[in-house]
């Protein structure tokens, strides 16, 4: 029942694989950043992916604890900006999301920060089912996040009292929970034609 708005989000994705239809898996990418105010950090491209049928795109939102460490991604800007607090354990957010929120008549701010609060990880897997044929033409997949469902499905979070979570072990794992279905494949196959879609 929250009405808000959104002034940043960025987060991380890492471990990002196709999956064949046989189950075999083709590593694309080791990390991936993305901010939605940087129409650079839109996509990235893979280059020789083999011939085959994919039948879904599996990576991990976050990092996984082994490599969550303070000077573990690569030294850019982007990964160092996402740097977790020292006092905290380190590491890096997953995603920055802030913005503002109606309560009660008046406007809060909330900061959904999402990482590895109190030492404990919160990443986990995403794998989305596709229809992908790659055969050596040029080919997209589309993921689509779906910011309202960080707030509702399945544990409905309401944003009063809860507006900033870092040190909140309970939020960090109802975000958890609810990023099961924030992302979604809206296209895949050939590249024949332009998308607006991000």
């Amino acid at each position: 029942g929250n009405t808000y708005t959104v002034s940043r989000l960025e987060y991380i994705v890492t471990d990002i694989d196709l999956i064949r239809d046989d189950g075999a898996t083709y590593h694309l990418r080791d990390e991936h950043y993305r901010n939605a105010a940087s129409a650079a950090t839109t996509s990235f491209t893979a280059i020789g992916v083999p011939a085959a049928q994919y039948s879904a795109c599996r990576f991990v939102f976050g990092i996984d604890p082994a490599r969550n460490v303070t000077g573990a991604l690569p030294n850019t800007s982007d990964f160092n900006n996402m740097e977790w607090p020292a006092p905290m354990g380190g590491g890096y957010h997953y995603m920055r999301l802030e913005g503002l929120f109606d309560d009660g008549g008046e406007s809060q701010a909330f900061l959904s920060h999402l990482g590895p609060s109190g030492g404990s990880d919160f990443s986990f897997v995403v794998e989305l089912p596709l229809s992908l044929h790659v055969d050596g033409e040029d080919s997209e997949i589309h993921i689509v996040m779906d910011v309202n469902e960080w707030f509702e499905d399945p544990v409905v979070y309401d944003l009063a009292g809860q507006g900033m979570i870092m040190g909140n072990a309970d939020a960090q794992l109802t975000h958890q929970a609810n990023g099961a279905t924030v992302f979604t494949v809206s296209g895949s196959g050939r590249h024949d034609h332009d998308h607006d879609e991000d």
